[in-house]
């Protein structure tokens, strides 16, 4: 008998001592340290591996986000199993957390992530102040702007369009005294926006392109000089990826075209909107979705209209021959429709191969070739994706009569096809190469002297367009990441997804940067557009317009 316990004493117990809280506490510590150090040194080495060996970042990323949810589920299971705190605080210290982890990922958090274009987090920001709730719609005008744009005139260094006039992003026009960029260019004005991915259109002194204001989706025509505010159009429509669980942020993502005094833009919902360039008059409108019976992709419409033979041809993405539609110029009404596959993100161009002039779209799946009188489908080249996880978005570039060069992102890369017209008639193409080079996952291509320059990722890569062959390969800090490429007079003007105007020598050499300032500040997607001396910038937030110095003319004697 115990006297002092005033009981008696189990064998078993005297046998085996009981652990005292002092040791308790290591013994519950060491799991959420090994679980948190094993996850972080899962993820350092994607990290390591992807930088020495230039690899996948949108993979590194990936890994980065499961390693977070990895790590929220671990240390929760843990704090409410082993943590030794009361039931309370167990609840507490797990609720909290997992209520901004899971709201993260599943929207419903008021707190949310600004994502990358490889899904880092680069900021946070609260739901209400996304740019878009922010920003309310403009008015029609403003005074700086003068009465509309009544003196609006095409000029012949233009850019009008996505890319401009050709079929990479290019303002050969421009002569730019290139030693005086030792410092920035001249800020000529800056202005808040609204959200979007649109670039702008330059045409006869005046910038177009698309936003999105609260609920409402606007056409904003600025003044070049002065960024005042020459007209607006809205249409009561809203796009957000988020509806359908993805990222990617709301607004239009196509630029305008401008052609003949009108402008044309498609939203990120379907509706094509025709314009008068000095009013912003409605000239006419379709909602090419509803009316082809085609179903939106998962970030909505991005491909900007093309202005051809008296035509302007969007990519609906309809099936029973109502993927391609064209409509009359001037009066809206349909001409034809052709071809059966859904759209990617890319936008239509024309280009004239083994002698006949055609439209060609990347679709999802297929490069499609269409004849312009009557859209009949020429030829198909396989050419993989999808709307989601593996998208498409980079244009084609044609390379001569006969040849197309093709690139993408998600571990894709590039490859150069030939197409043929036999004598009978018939259409065929064929591989002349493939390389895992140059994965443009948002942008696209420039190219000078036979080589292409882009984006591989987050790197800059010159590819020697015979072969497929690299010729260089950089990657910068601050980083390039889904960046934007301009040809600017020879040079490569390279918009970084920070923000950042970066000036590079467009050689196979090798990479020599020369000048770079900050353009924008943010998340930054929207091409770049330059028109004689004026280069303007704009992201889902601010655009801005700088002065480029020029070299003087030689006066004539």
């Amino acid at each position: 008998m115990d006297v002092r316990a005033g009981r008696e004493q189990d064998p078993l117990e005297s046998q085996t001592p009981r652990r005292s809280p002092q040791t308790q506490g290591p013994q519950r510590t060491w799991f959420p340290i090994a679980w948190v150090a094993g996850l972080a040194a899962l993820y350092a080495g994607f990290w390591i591996n992807a930088g020495l060996r230039q690899g996948d970042w949108g993979l590194v990323n990936s890994i980065g986000h499961g390693a977070i949810i990895l790590g929220a589920f671990g240390l929760a299971v843990w704090t409410l199993r082993s943590s030794g705190l009361s039931w309370g605080k167990r609840l507490s210290a797990v609720g909290v957390p997992l209520f901004f982890v899971a709201g993260h990922y599943l929207q419903f958090s008021p707190l949310e992530a600004v994502h990358n274009g490889d899904v880092g987090i680069v900021g946070w920001r609260w739901r209400w102040a996304e740019p878009d709730q922010l920003l309310p719609p403009p008015p029609a005008a403003e005074p700086a702007a003068v009465a509309g744009a009544d003196d609006w005139a095409e000029a012949a260094d233009d850019y009008p369009r996505f890319l401009g006039t050709g079929y990479w992003a290019e303002a050969p026009s421009a002569a730019v005294d290139w030693d005086k960029l030792h410092a920035p260019p001249r800020e000529v004005w800056r202005r808040a926006v609204g959200a979007g991915w649109s670039a702008f259109a330059v045409t006869g002194g005046y910038a177009v392109t698309q936003e999105q204001r609260g609920d409402q989706e606007m056409t904003v025509c600025y003044r070049l000089t002065t960024g005042a505010i020459a007209w607006t159009h809205a249409d009561d429509v809203r796009w957000d990826p988020a509806g359908s669980g993805a990222l990617g942020y709301p607004g239009p993502r196509a630029t305008p075209t401008a052609d003949a005094g009108r402008v044309y833009t498609q939203g990120a919902t379907g509706v094509v909107n025709c314009l008068d360039m000095r009013s912003g008059a409605l000239l006419w409108s379709r909602d090419t979705l509803r009316e082809q019976g085609a179903e939106n992709l998962v970030w909505g419409k991005a491909g900007s209209p093309l202005v051809e033979g008296g035509l302007v041809l969007i990519s609906v993405g309809g099936t029973d021959n109502r993927s391609l539609a064209a409509y009359d110029a001037v009066s809206g009404e349909l001409a034809w429709t052709a071809g059966s596959r859904r759209s990617s993100y890319a936008s239509p161009i024309a280009a004239e191969l083994c002698g006949e002039r055609q439209i060609l779209v990347v679709n999802e799946g297929f490069l499609t070739a269409h004849r312009i009188a009557d859209g009949k489908v020429l030829w198909e080249h396989p050419w993989p994706s999808g709307s989601g996880s593996d998208a498409a978005a980079s244009q084609p570039v044609p390379l001569g009569d006969d040849r197309v060069f093709l690139s993408k992102g998600y571990g894709t890369g590039s490859t150069v096809l030939r197409v043929q017209l036999g004598s009978d008639g018939a259409w065929s193409t064929s591989t002349v190469w493939a390389r895992a080079v140059m994965k443009t996952k948002m942008g696209n291509v420039v190219v000078r002297d036979g080589h292409a320059y882009g984006l591989d990722e987050v790197y800059l890569q010159c590819i020697d367009l015979a072969t497929g062959r690299s010729q260089w390969k950089k990657r910068r800090t601050p980083s390039f990441g889904h960046g934007q490429i301009l040809l600017v007079d020879g040079k490569l003007l390279v918009l970084t997804e920070e923000g950042e105007a970066v000036f590079v020598e467009a050689t196979p050499d090798g990479y020599r940067e020369f000048a770079a300032f900050p353009a924008v500040s943010g998340l930054t997607w929207n091409n770049p557009a330059v028109a004689g001396r004026w280069l303007v910038i704009r992201n889902a937030q601010e655009a801005a317009c700088f002065e480029l110095p020029l070299v003087a003319a030689t006066p004539e004697l």
